[in-house]
């Protein structure tokens, strides 16, 4: 999944990067699904579309919260970046909706995600999204436990580069709801 979701709902953001930030979600957005119908993502080969959409979802701007959501589920789970990114994506997503309601709207369309307005009905379409490209995501199906939930709360919590960039005040209640919800 891009991270560019949060880079373009960065309270750093200015529309240089917000360009950049759709020009990544739109790409992920055409290339991710049929790369998956391709035979996934270790199978593909390096054509032209492929290296294209590796080298557009990189974003020159600092991410935000989700990515300090991701880390710990990284050290601790042992998951790739990318699929840590993935399975909280959706949360955050739905998190920062009332926060960048039109930035929210763009990153739907752009994913063609159909996404309403609510925050759930964000959740479950972007949920929806990243199970059609094969990703399981239940952070239970990965190991996870609802007693290392706090203290993963409080390291992520605590990568204050990325939490501060948030366009929603992320407190460490918010992200230990957060990965309740994905558990």
């Amino acid at each position: 999944m891009p991270h560019d979701d949060s880079t373009y709902a960065n309270i750093k953001a200015h529309p240089l990067i917000d360009g950049y930030a759709r020009l990544g979600i739109d790409l992920a957005g055409r290339y991710l699904v049929r790369r998956r119908r391709r035979g996934g993502y270790r199978s593909a080969g390096r054509d032209d579309a492929d290296l294209f959409l590796r080298w557009g979802v990189l974003g020159p701007v600092n991410t935000a919260g989700g990515h300090a959501l991701a880390y710990p589920l990284g050290t601790r789970l042992k998951l790739p970046h990318g699929l840590a990114n993935a399975i909280i994506f959706p949360h955050v997503l739905a998190f920062n909706a009332s926060a960048c309601p039109d930035k929210t709207a763009g990153v739907a369309s752009m994913l063609g995600l159909g996404a309403g307005a609510r925050a759930n009905d964000i959740l479950t379409s972007a949920m929806d999204y990243c199970q059609a490209l094969g990703i399981e995501m239940r952070l239970s199906r990965h190991g996870a436990q609802g007693q290392d939930l706090p203290i993963w709360a409080e390291e992520a919590f605590a990568i204050k580069r990325l939490i501060d960039n948030n366009p929603r005040p992320l407190g460490s209640q918010d992200i230990l709801s957060i990965y309740r919800s994905a558990l």
